[in-house]
C-alpha cells in the first residue's frame, strides 16, 4: 500500500496555498485595444445611424486599411459638412464603402467645388451624387469637366444646365460618347435643328441617354405620323413618344376613342399638339366634358384645336366661362354660338377685353371672374 508521510504532505498544501494566493494577487489582465474594423462599425453606427448589420458589412469590405477610421471620419465629416444628410450619406457609403478611404482635399473637394461654380444647385447636386454611387471615382479634368463643356453647347445657362441634370442626372455621369453624341448625330442626320435638340435636352433629357436603337425607332415612329423633323413639332412629338411605352400609348389611344375620337382624330390631334398625349386619362375626360356639356363646343373644334385640352378646368375655363356667359345674359356680350377664344386668350388679353372693358357697368364682374361672387 502506498504510503503518504506527514512531511510530503505538508510540503504539497504549503506548495498548493502559495500558488493560489499568487494568482489571486496578480492583477486582471486590460482588454485587447479595439481592432479597426470594430472601431469603423462604431464610428458608421453613430454618424449615421447604419444598422449594425450593415455597418459590419461595410468594415468588412474595406480590411484592415491603415488609418482607415480617420480617412473615414474626414469623409463623414466632409460630407456633413457640405450638407448631406444622414441617409445619403449611408446610402453612398453602403454602395461604395471605399469612398470612405478617399482623399478628402484631392479628391471630394475640386468636384463639389468645380460643379458650385459652374451653377448647379445645392439640391440637384446632392440628389445627383447621393443617386449615383460611382460619382467621385470618374475624374474632374479628363470627365466632367469635357462633359459639362458638351452640355453648355447645348443648355447655355447655368439654370437650363440646372434644370436639365435636375430632370435627368444620367446627363452628367453617362458615358457621352456612347449615348449622348450617338443619339445627338443621328437626329442632325435625319434633320433635326440644333435649337430643337437643345429642346429636348432640357425637357426631355431622358431621351438622349436612351439607347441609340431605341431612339432611331421612337424617330420613324415620329415620321411616320407625318411630322418632318425639320419641324419644331416633330421634336414634342418625340419627347411626348419617347416618354411612354406602347402599352401606354395604345391605353392613352382608347381613352380619347371611347369619348367619340376616331383613330383619324386621334393622330390628326397629336400631330398638332403632341403634349395633348402627356396629359393624364383623368384631366382629358374631365376637360372634354366640360368643353362638350358645359361650355357646348363641338368635338370637331376639339379635335381641330387640340391645344385646349391643355388648359385647366378650374383655374382657367370654368372662371372664363363664367364671365362670358353673365356678360350674355345681360346684353353686353353677343355670342352666336360657342366660341373657344375666351379660352385661348393670355390672361392680361382676357381681362383687357372680357373685364375691365365691362367693370364699370358691371362692378362685382372681377368677383364673378375670381368665384367670389355669384353670377345673377
Amino acid at each position: 500500500m502506498f504510503r503518504v508521510s506527514a512531511k510530503n504532505l505538508f510540503l504539497f498544501a504549503q506548495r498548493r496555498f502559495l500558488e493560489t494566493t499568487a494568482a489571486l494577487l496578480k492583477p486582471p489582465k486590460s482588454p485587447p485595444p479595439p481592432s479597426s474594423s470594430s472601431a469603423l462599425v462604431d464610428c458608421l453606427v453613430k454618424s449615421l445611424d447604419l444598422p449594425l448589420e450593415s455597418a459590419v458589412s461595410v468594415a468588412q469590405k474595406l480590411g484592415a486599411h491603415q488609418n482607415g477610421v480617420e480617412k473615414a471620419d474626414s469623409v463623414l465629416r466632409f460630407l456633413r459638412s457640405r450638407e448631406f444628410g444622414k441617409a445619403q450619406m449611408a446610402k453612398l457609403v453602403t454602395n461604395t464603402p471605399s469612398l470612405l478611404l478617399s482623399n478628402v482635399e484631392s479628391n471630394l473637394k475640386p468636384k463639389l467645388e468645380y460643379f458650385r461654380e459652374v451653377g448647379l444647385s445645392e439640391s440637384v447636386l446632392l440628389a445627383t451624387i447621393a443617386g449615383n454611387s460611382k460619382f467621385f471615382w470618374r475624374s474632374l479634368n479628363s470627365y466632367y469637366k469635357p462633359q459639362i463643356e458638351f452640355l453648355k453647347k447645348y443648355l447655355r445657362t447655368s439654370g437650363a444646365l440646372d434644370v436639365a441634370i435636375k430632370r435627368c442626372s444620367w446627363l452628367l455621369t453617362v458615358d457621352r460618347k456612347y449615348l449622348l453624341e450617338p443619339n445627338i448625330d443621328l437626329l442632325i442626320r435625319e434633320g433635326v435643328r440644333f435649337d430643337d435638340i437643345a429642346i429636348l435636352m432640357l425637357y426631355q433629357p431622358r431621351t438622349l441617354v436612351t439607347k441609340v436603337e431605341k431612339v432611331a425607332s421612337f424617330v420613324e415612329s415620329v415620321k411616320g405620323l407625318g411630322m418632318e423633323p425639320s419641324s419644331t413639332s416633330f421634336i414634342h412629338g418625340l419627347r411626348v413618344m419617347s416618354s411612354m411605352n406602347e402599352s401606354t400609348w395604345n391605353k392613352k389611344v382608347e381613352n380619347f376613342k371611347s369619348l367619340g375620337w376616331s383613330q383619324e382624330d386621334f393622330l390628326s390631334m397629336f400631330v398638332r399638339c403632341p403634349h395633348c398625349l402627356a396629359l393624364s386619362e383623368k384631366k382629358i375626360r374631365r376637360t372634354v366634358d366640360f368643353y362638350l356639356n358645359t361650355a357646348s363646343i363641338a368635338r370637331e373644334v376639339i379635335v381641330s384645336q387640340p391645344l385646349l385640352l391643355l388648359f385647366s378646368v378650374d383655374k382657367r375655363l370654368r372662371p372664363r366661362h363664367g364671365v362670358i356667359t353673365f356678360l350674355s345674359s345681360k346684353g353686353l356680350l353677343k355670342v352666336d354660338k360657342p366660341v373657344v377664344t375666351p379660352f385661348r386668350l393670355t390672361e392680361e388679353l382676357f381681362m383687357k377685353r372680357y373685364v375691365m372693358k365691362h367693370v364699370e357697368r358691371v362692378p362685382h364682374l372681377m368677383e364673378i371672374y375670381r368665384g367670389s361672387a355669384t353670377a345673377q
